[in-house]
């Protein structure tokens, strides 16, 4: 194996795993120590990795650029669903309203359409990457304090909870993880959940935007019940008359 190719393959495992000892890499490299240990010092010294006790792992550059990339990957899938999605979302916006827009590249597809807007809504959001983007299009944002979740880049834990505690909404926009006729809306994390959870309670009214892939799946932590929310999602389901004997579900494209 080339120095290149090996390069390439240890930077792949970092990426997948963090951080991995030099005992361990030694056996998936199947390379000597010595061998290993100077592929090591070379990308160090290029400032792609940073040995530690044992070990090593990226640096905190790389690491955020990974992290971005996983973002930017996770707001192209199933595209052009969340665009009819977001479309139809803003049919139930009249202008004025105060908002609270989640965290998630579903939600995310309505920033520009809420940008055009009139009169301009006032949104809150808990999503540092949509307060961004609603700032840079000059509609009024409040971002909800607390500790960001580097994965998703939402705020969470009891800072955030007991802001949203003191506000309340006309309109909310949630994402999901999962939707399923039993467990109703469901997220894989639980600091995840009880911020929805917090939101539906504030809320006047409240629209789960999902396409199609999120149904009939199972998550960690339940959010709310069918009851509780109205569905928006990009075509028609095979299950829809489950779904639509606890709730309302607006497919976009129809009128």
């Amino acid at each position: 194996m080339m120095i290149s190719e090996r390069h390439d393959k240890i930077l792949a495992l970092l990426n997948k795993r963090g951080r991995i000892s030099i005992q361990e890499l030694q056996q998936l490299m199947l390379v000597s120590v010595s061998t290993l240990r100077r592929d090591l010092d070379q990308l160090a010294e290029s400032g792609e990795v940073q040995r530690i006790h044992g070990g090593v792992e990226l640096t905190k550059q790389q690491q955020t650029l990974q992290h971005e990339a996983l973002l930017s990957q996770k707001n192209e899938m199933n595209l052009s669903a969340k665009q009819v999605i977001a479309r139809t979302a803003m049919r139930e916006l009249h202008g004025g309203e105060t908002i609270y827009l989640d965290a998630g590249s579903t939600t995310g597809a309505m920033i520009a359409l809420l940008g055009n807007l009139q009169p301009a809504p006032q949104v809150v959001t808990n999503s540092v990457h949509h307060a961004s983007q609603l700032a840079d299009l000059m509609v009024p944002v409040i971002i909800i304090g607390g500790q960001v979740k580097l994965s998703t880049n939402a705020t969470i834990g009891a800072t955030a909870a007991e802001q949203l505690g003191q506000l309340a909404f006309d309109v909310s926009f949630l994402g999901a993880d999962a939707v399923n006729t039993d467990m109703g809306i469901m997220t894989p994390d639980l600091e995840e959940a009880t911020i929805k959870k917090l939101v539906i309670n504030r809320s006047n009214k409240v629209f789960v935007l999902a396409d199609n892939s999120k149904f009939d799946r199972v998550a960690f932590a339940k959010v709310s019940d069918l009851a509780d929310i109205t569905l928006i999602t990009d075509k028609s389901l095979a299950s829809a008359s489950a779904y639509q004997a606890k709730t309302d579900i607006i497919v976009g494209g129809e009128s």
